[in-house]
């Protein structure tokens, strides 16, 4: 039966009515995208901007294994860093003297700094994508403001800059201390739970940004002191922060030149002993002695074994001059100080006096060839190792041997030789 026009159609009782058909088809799946760095020259913000989108959640086998699979990376960061060294020093001669930075290399520079973030995020388990070169789908942003032209300051540059960024690094040692700990928890949180706790995430984003904003200004793509702090947000630091810097910066620079110094005296000393030069020449070793290194775990022990006068038929390689000889020293040394010693060629010097211009004089010289273990310097002395040192100087015929030293390469210490 129909029912009359006008009337009211009621549903029976637990009867639903039919949904409407749809009009529209569903909304996509939210994706992931990048965060969006703030807009460039805001006032009050630094120009740098860095953030990473925190994930919900992250890959417990790519964690597991993240140790393993950061090591194409590190090659790449260790290839990358060279590059990055020669234009810092390229970048910092431009700023000096024409207060510019070049464009071509500050898309270059900061394109590295940008490849370095994502690295570094990985590495910290911030994010499950493997660092590539394009930035393009990535979870971490990095962005410079382009630098001013003309107008960076060419007295700030590299020394005074480092100076002021003392205090951010000794700070940040401590931070990136913090940062490993939370790290390494994160990694047991994530195995766990799929998770980052997002606290911690935060502080180690924070961490990272407060170190891409040092690495802005020393790299002097602009001339506003970072401030001490972990928040995006954050604009430069006041004036009086940065005098205070300065200050703090001299006092540790200071404080590093007297530790140095407290090292450098914390070692045995110049050992001296007298040595008869015709015997030593005759092939009768000399003495042998020990000085310690500062803090070292054991001495080093030097034995002159002989010296060469002259010594022209035994180093080929050098044609002395008219009124020239050769004269070679042969040490043996033996490392047993804990580290290896870099040796160069001021690590020896000879004293000695000759018939000059103005009657004797007296001159100190350094080999014209320094040998260890039959590799001409700059060579290393691992530990325990013994090798035979030779050096090999170039004389007036009538110059006398005076004094003979042997110091580089060890921290405090050395030895010295003087002849009869």
């Amino acid at each position: 039966m129909t029912t009359p026009p006008g009337t009211d159609e009621r549903p029976e009782p637990g009867h639903q009515p039919a949904a409407p058909p749809a009009l529209l088809p569903p909304p996509p799946p939210a994706v992931a995208t990048p965060p969006l760095p703030p807009p460039p020259n805001a006032p009050g913000r630094y120009p740098m901007a860095f953030d990473v989108l925190y994930p919900d959640r992250l890959s417990r086998l790519s964690t597991f294994f993240r140790g393993f699979l950061l090591v194409p990376i590190a090659l790449v960061l260790g290839l990358l860093q060279y590059f990055i060294t020669i234009a810092l020093m390229f970048g910092w001669m431009t700023v000096f003297w024409r207060k510019k930075y070049p464009m071509w290399l500050f898309h270059a520079l900061s394109g590295s700094f940008d490849y370095t973030a994502r690295a570094w995020a990985y590495g910290a388990l911030l994010t499950d994508q493997f660092p590539s070169f394009s930035r393009e789908q990535s979870m971490v942003s990095l962005d410079f403001d382009d630098p001013p032209s003309g107008y960076l300051s060419r007295w700030r540059v590299l020394f005074w800059k480092g100076i002021l960024l003392f205090p951010h690094m000794v700070v940040l040692q401590f931070l990136a201390m913090a940062v490993f700990v939370v790290t390494v928890l994160a990694w047991f949180g994530i195995l766990f739970t799929g998770n980052y706790p997002r606290g911690m995430f935060q502080f180690s984003v924070g961490v990272q940004r407060w170190y891409h904003r040092v690495t802005a200004y020393f790299a002097s793509f602009n001339d506003r002191y970072p401030p001490y702090a972990l928040a995006a947000d954050a604009g430069p630091a006041s004036n009086a922060a940065t005098v205070a810097s300065g200050v703090g910066g001299w006092l540790v620079a200071g404080g590093y030149a007297v530790l140095i110094g407290v090292v450098a005296s914390l070692g045995g000393g110049v050992k001296t002993d007298r040595v008869d030069y015709e015997r030593l020449v005759q092939g009768r070793a000399g003495p042998s002695l020990t000085f310690e290194p500062a803090l070292a775990d054991g001495p080093v022990i030097l034995s002159l074994e002989r010296a060469y006068d002259p010594g022209d038929d035994l180093v080929l390689v050098l044609t002395p001059a008219r009124g020239e000889r050769i004269v070679v020293f042969e040490w043996e040394v033996w490392n047993r100080s804990g580290a290896g010693a870099d040796i160069v060629s001021t690590a020896v010097s000879l004293r000695f006096e000759f018939d000059g211009d103005d009657g004797l004089e007296t001159r100190r010289d350094y080999p014209e060839i320094l040998t260890v273990g039959n590799r001409t310097v700059p060579a290393r002395i691992e530990d325990r190792a013994r090798v035979t040192v030779q050096a090999v100087f170039v004389l007036p015929e009538d110059a006398e041997p005076l004094e003979l030293r042997f110091s580089g390469g060890f921290a405090g210490g050395g030895v010295r030789y003087l002849f009869e």
